[in-house]
This record gives C-alpha cells, sequence and structure tokens, in this order.
C-alpha cells in the first residue's frame, strides 16, 4: 500500500472526528516523539539479516533472564504465547540514529506465533517503511536470501504535510516472520 494512503489513513484516524465537530486538533506535545518500534521474531539472526540487507544498522544485542533486573518481560508482564524465561533484544537504527527498530526472540520455551494468517497482512499487523538511498541494491540483497515480495519496486506520489507533491519508489517485502516492509526511495527535489 503506498506511504501516502497509510498518512491520509492515519490522519484522517487522529484528526477526523475533532474536524467533523469543528474542534481544532491539539498542539504537538513538546519532547514528544516516537522512541522505537519492537518486533516479535521467531528466529533473531534472520531477522537480523534482513534487516540489515535493508541498510539498518546493529545499535545493540543484549540477552536477558527474566531474573536479571530490567531483564525481558515475562509471561507475568505480558500476554505471551508461552512463558519464556530468556529473551534477545537487538536494536537496529538508521545511520543517522533518529529511528529505531527492535528484535525480539524470546528462548526457552520460544513462543509460538499468535498470528493465525502468516500469508497475508490483516487487523493488529504493522507496516513497517523504511526509506534507503538505493532501493534496488536493497530490493537485490534481499532477493539473495529468498525474500517473499508482495509488490515489485513501483514508482508513486504523495502529498506532503506542506501541500507539495513528493515522488519516489518503493516495494513491497515480507520479513522472515511475515510482518510486511514497505521499502522506498524518494526522489531528490
Amino acid at each position: 500500500m503506498p506511504k501516502h494512503i497509510l498518512v491520509l489513513a492515519a490522519i484522517l484516524a487522529t484528526f477526523g472526528p475533532l474536524a467533523m465537530a469543528g474542534q481544532s486538533p491539539p498542539a504537538p506535545a513538546v519532547g514528544f516523539g516516537l522512541q522505537r518500534t519492537t518486533v516479535l521474531v521467531t528466529d533473531i539472526d534472520k531477522s537480523l539479516d534482513f534487516y540489515q540487507r535493508i541498510g539498518l544498522l546493529k545499535a545493540s544485542d543484549t540477552v536477558t533472564k527474566v531474573t536479571d533486573q530490567g531483564g525481558v518481560f515475562g509471561a507475568a508482564d505480558l500476554p505471551l504465547t508461552a512463558d519464556s524465561k530468556t529473551g534477545r533484544l537487538v536494536v537496529m537504527q538508521t545511520g543517522t540514529g533518529q529511528a529505531q527498530l527492535a528484535l525480539l526472540a524470546y528462548n526457552d520455551p520460544p513462543l509460538p506465533s499468535a498470528r493465525g494468517n502468516l500469508v497475508g497482512v490483516g487487523i493488529g499487523d504493522i507496516i513497517m517503511t523504511i526509506e534507503v538511498p538505493d532501493i534496488q541494491g536493497a530490493a537485490n540483497r534481499l532477493a539473495q536470501i529468498g525474500t517473499r515480495f508482495q509488490r515489485n519496486t513501483v514508482r508513486f506520489t504523495q502529498i506532503t504535510a506542506d501541500g507539495s507533491q513528493q515522488t519516489g519508489q518503493h516495494f513491497l517485502a515480507f520479513d522472515p516472520d511475515g510482518h510486511m516492509v514497505e521499502v522506498s526511495q524518494l526522489d531528490k527535489r
């Protein structure tokens, strides 16, 4: 799905009810920002390889036990599908360090999937968008490991916050656990 449709849906979902009621949206909070997105994965090494091929860098790699202070969230903390005792958290980031994606795998025992449909996208799923400087290079590196592509590279046009048009290219692929990833490259203005 093109990024501009996702952005428009998010804007309408957030501000649509306010606009219909004749109210202005709230001012952004100072110091507010999305810190990180964490994705639960089955095989952290395969997922690490997938996201590194897109261009993300490993910022940290930690193995913890439930008994460690600040260790993994256990079944007492989260509604996990198994009572795992150890976990590995790998934090990935862009070259600028401004955006982070964390990969979390539970071991002893590993978590079974809570997703019913690993071949499609539905409610409760996420679509991650990662912007890259070389989209063809990213696609080639992902193809080398047998990545399943939903859509090959196509051009798109989106409307930016200031009302101007931004163009670029993107493709859709599934990571090793079936999470959909949109990889995009914006044209230089």
